[in-house]
C-alpha cells in the first residue's frame, strides 16, 4: 500500500515538473513573438521618419560628395532649427577620422559665424544660420544642395558623407527623447576641452539620446511625425549608426576640436545698417591649425609623394586659384604656387610631366575636379616648376551652379 502511493507521489511530481517546463517553453516562445513583433512595430514606426537625399538629383552628388572614399572619412553633421517661423541652420559639425591611424580632428562651426564667399550673390556676407534660406531663394527647393556647398566652401574640402537633421526632425528626437543639454562634462573626451565653446558638446548631447533602448522605447511617439533626415545615408539605422560611431570615435581618440567659435578664428567689424559687432571667418586660420592636426593623418602614398602643385585662373572668375588651391592644400598636397593664368582658357587642363610618380596625389587632386579636364603629359607654354601644374578654365563655372 505505501508503495503505491510512493509511486503515485512520484508521478505526480513527474507531471508538474514536465508542466513547469512546457509552461517555460511556452513562455519563452510568447516573449521572443511578442519581442519580434515589437520589434518590428518600432521599426515600421520609425519610418515614418522621412529620409531624403536632395542630392541624388543631377550631378549635385558628384560635385559635392567625394566619389572615392579611402581611410581619411569625413561626416558632415548639420542641425536646424525654426526661429521666427523660418528654418535656421543651429549646428555644423565635421568629423574627420582616419580609421586606419585611429587619429581624428572635429570641426565646429557655429550659426552667427559670418563666410564672405558669397558676395558675388547676395553682394555682403552671410552668416552659416542662413545658408539654406539663402539657397532656396536663389532657387526653391535647392537650399539643402546650396548649403552643403557653401559649408564645404568655408571648410575648403569636399566630405565623404553628411546629415541633415531638419527642424521637424530636429524638434521630433527632442519632444520625444528628452531636450539635449550641452553638457560641459564631454569636455574631458577632447584634446583642447577646457578652451571649447558649450555649442562643441551639443553633438555628444544629442547622440547621447540616440541609444538604441531609447529608440527602442520611444517609437510609438514618432507615429504621427511628419520629420525629414536629409542624408547620404539610406535609412535612419544607418544615421544613428553613423553618429553613434563618430560619439565612440570621439570618447576613445580625443580628438582635436577647431572651435569656430573661438576668436582666433573670428575677425570683428562693424557692418553698415547692423547693430553691433558681426564676426567674419578668417580662412587663413582655419586651414593652418586644420592642416597642424591632420598632417599625419593622410594616407601614406600622400605623403611619400611629397607632390608640389601649381594652379592658375584662366576661368575669368575671381579667386578660383585661391579657392581650388585652398583645398588642394586641405588635401595634403602642398601648393607652391597660385595665380591668374597668362589668358582665358575654355577648359580646364591639368599638366602632369610624370603621373607615374605622383599617381595618388593625382588621384586625391582631381577628386576636387569631377567635371572634365584635359590630361596633359607636359607642362605649360610659360615657366613653371610644379610636378602638377593645374590651369582653370571657364567650364569650371558649371561643375556646381544655382
Amino acid at each position: 500500500m505505501v508503495k503505491r502511493n510512493s509511486k503515485y507521489k512520484s508521478s505526480k511530481k513527474k507531471n508538474l515538473f514536465n508542466f513547469k517546463i512546457s509552461f517555460s517553453k511556452i513562455f519563452l516562445i510568447l516573449l521572443f513573438v511578442g519581442l519580434v513583433g515589437y520589434l518590428v512595430y518600432a521599426y515600421t514606426e520609425f519610418m515614418n521618419i522621412q529620409i531624403e537625399n536632395p542630392l541624388k538629383s543631377g550631378n549635385s552628388a558628384q560635385y559635392l560628395l567625394k566619389r572615392y572614399p579611402d581611410s581619411f572619412k569625413k561626416t558632415l553633421v548639420v542641425f536646424e532649427n525654426v526661429y521666427e517661423g523660418e528654418k535656421r541652420v543651429e549646428h555644423v559639425y565635421l568629423y574627420a577620422h582616419n580609421v586606419e591611424k585611429d587619429m581624428s580632428v572635429l570641426i565646429y562651426v557655429p550659426s552667427w559665424l559670418l563666410f564672405t564667399g558669397m558676395e558675388s550673390d547676395f553682394g555682403n556676407a552671410v552668416a552659416v544660420s542662413g545658408f539654406r534660406y539663402a539657397g532656396d531663394f536663389k532657387q526653391q527647393g535647392r537650399g539643402i544642395e546650396y548649403a552643403i556647398w557653401q559649408l564645404e566652401e568655408l571648410l575648403g574640402m569636399k566630405v565623404d558623407n553628411y546629415i541633415w537633421f531638419d527642424s521637424s526632425s530636429f524638434l521630433s528626437f527632442q519632444e520625444n527623447l528628452g531636450e539635449v543639454i550641452n553638457n560641459a562634462s564631454y569636455a574631458q573626451y577632447y584634446k583642447n576641452g577646457g578652451d571649447l565653446s558649450e555649442g562643441v558638446f551639443f553633438l555628444n548631447g544629442f547622440v547621447s539620446r540616440l541609444s538604441w533602448f531609447n529608440l527602442f522605447f520611444s517609437a510609438s511617439k514618432f507615429r504621427d511625425s511628419e520629420s525629414v533626415v536629409y542624408s547620404s545615408y539610406f535609412s535612419l539605422p544607418q544615421i544613428v549608426g553613423e553618429l553613434k560611431r563618430i560619439n565612440n570615435s570621439i570618447l576613445n581618440l580625443k580628438p582635436f576640436v577647431v572651435d569656430l567659435s573661438h576668436s582666433q578664428y573670428t575677425l570683428q567689424k562693424e557692418q553698415e545698417g547692423v547693430i553691433g559687432i558681426q564676426r567674419y571667418l578668417v580662412l587663413s586660420e582655419l586651414d593652418s591649425v586644420w592642416r597642424s592636426n591632420t598632417e599625419r593623418m593622410h594616407d601614406k602614398e600622400l605623403e611619400k609623394e611629397r607632390v608640389r602643385v601649381e594652379v592658375y585662373n584662366g576661368s575669368g572668375i575671381t579667386g578660383k586659384a585661391y579657392s581650388f588651391g585652398r583645398k588642394i592644400s586641405n588635401s595634403g598636397c602642398e601648393v607652391v604656387r597660385f595665380d591668374n593664368a597668362p589668358s582665358r582658357e575654355g577648359s580646364t587642363k591639368f599638366y602632369v610631366p610624370n603621373k607615374e610618380e605622383f599617381e595618388h596625389s593625382f588621384n586625391v587632386i582631381s577628386e576636387l575636379f569631377p567635371g572634365s579636364f584635359e590630361l596633359i603629359e607636359g607642362r605649360p607654354s610659360f615657366m613653371t616648376t610644379g610636378d602638377i601644374v593645374i590651369i582653370l578654365g571657364e567650364d569650371i563655372s558649371s561643375m556646381f551652379s544655382f
